[in-house]
């Protein structure tokens, strides 16, 4: 079984059991939904599957902290298989394997960097379901760091989407995503997909009128869902 293969395994295995816990995992933390075959179980699924890892790899992992556990559920699987993963979250505080190492800071501009200029080792970024959390300054400012300052070759991450609204604060839409990788220069996106299950907490809870003028029923009208991003050395 390749690294790719394997990682897949360990996260059917873990996802929605209380032994790993993870956000929204429809069994730990149920506020959102959701379990295996669920939005989020997409995103760390296409993550896997997109950061291609080898046994080599070092992964820094922004933003894969959790606040309920301290720990990091991506990392603890990615772990499995690769030579190292550096969390990078304000909410990292328990590396619960010998090559994970927690950086309990946020991912500003000028952290980031620093960290990136210290580790050449890395080879890998990934960033699960953090964009949408954060403001457009600080989620750019990741990238510009990442374009001036990451050795690697390969940056992975997820996000929620909608074309035009924004129905949370900083939800991402086609404008959005465009000045959020803007500063990619020394990169180029190789990777742009949705995820096939939109959020369950993404439907409209009013009905709609068709030209018919029959009712849509309420949860019917999905709103937004996630999408996955690989960017690769140019």
């Amino acid at each position: 079984m390749n690294v790719t293969r394997a990682l897949k395994a360990e996260l059917w295995k873990r996802y929605g059991s209380k032994e790993h816990p993870a956000e929204w995992d429809g069994t730990v933390f149920a506020r959102a939904g959701g379990g295996k075959m669920s939005q989020r179980f997409w995103e760390y699924f296409k993550a896997i599957e997109l950061l291609d890892l080898t046994q080599d790899s070092v992964v820094l992992d922004i933003g894969g902290g959790s606040p309920a556990t301290g720990a990091g559920f991506l990392a603890e699987i990615l772990a499995q298989q690769v030579k190292g993963v550096v969390v990078m979250d304000p909410n990292a505080r328990k590396a619960t394997a010998k090559n994970i190492e927690c950086v309990p800071a946020d991912s500003s501009y000028a952290n980031l960097k620093a960290l990136l200029e210290a580790r050449r080792d890395l080879t890998h970024i990934s960033c699960v379901s953090v964009f949408e959390h954060i403001e457009p300054p600080v989620r750019e400012g990741i990238t510009r760091a990442i374009n001036e300052a990451f050795g690697g070759g390969c940056f992975v991450a997820t996000f929620e989407y909608h074309a035009k609204v924004r129905f949370h604060e900083h939800y991402l839409t086609a404008l959005s995503v465009s000045e959020l990788f803007k500063p990619m220069t020394r990169f180029f996106l190789d990777e742009f997909v949705a995820s096939p299950t939109h959020c369950e907490n993404a439907f409209d809870s009013q009905p709609l009128l068709r030209l018919s003028r029959t009712p849509i029923a309420p949860g019917h009208i999905p709103l937004w869902q996630p999408v996955a991003v690989r960017f690769l050395r140019s």
